[in-house]
């Protein structure tokens, strides 16, 4: 297990842009002296995360830049406060659970133009509606979809708090 040492020994870091540099090249790879280390890798959600190999292993640059500024790896996993996968910078990082990191996602790709949070019902008004810890709440029915998805972000804010 890579440890805050090994970080700030192996890469220079600069924090402001969030971004690692090789102080000390991989025995392979001599060339990469001085070079920023690693890459952007699509996850299976189609984001891209920025990996850095650490001795055959991958580790998330995300991971690594809050280790070397909190001295431990986030547990259980590390959100972007911004939902930029590849903003890591010290700031944008915060240690979350899988639950509250999923509470700050963007609008998923629909078929249909309304508002995250909000859907269209039979009689051609528009529902609001949240789901928290696997159970769907319904805000109401209103007129226009303004007014459901004013309602659904009043309420994402009190239930999920600094991670809506």
């Amino acid at each position: 297990m890579i440890v805050q040492g090994d970080i700030a020994r192996l890469f220079r870091a600069d924090l402001d842009a969030g971004r690692l540099f090789w102080a000390v090249a991989p025995r392979t790879h001599p060339r990469l002296l001085g070079t920023e280390a690693g890459s952007a890798r699509a996850s299976h959600s189609g984001k891209s995360y920025w990996h850095i190999k650490i001795g055959g292993s991958p580790f998330k640059r995300s991971h690594l830049i809050f280790c070397l500024v909190h001295g431990h790896f986030p547990s259980p996993c590390c959100d972007h406060i911004d939902g930029d996968s590849l903003n890591d910078r010290p700031g944008n990082l915060r240690e979350a659970t899988p639950t509250q990191n999923a509470w700050n996602h963007k609008r998923r790709a629909r078929r249909i133009a309304l508002p995250m949070g909000v859907r269209v019902t039979g009689s051609g008004r528009f529902q609001a509606r949240i789901t928290q810890n696997g159970q769907q709440i319904h805000l109401g029915v209103y007129d226009t979809p303004e007014e459901a998805r004013a309602l659904y972000l009043a309420k994402r804010r009190e239930l999920f708090r600094e991670f809506a």
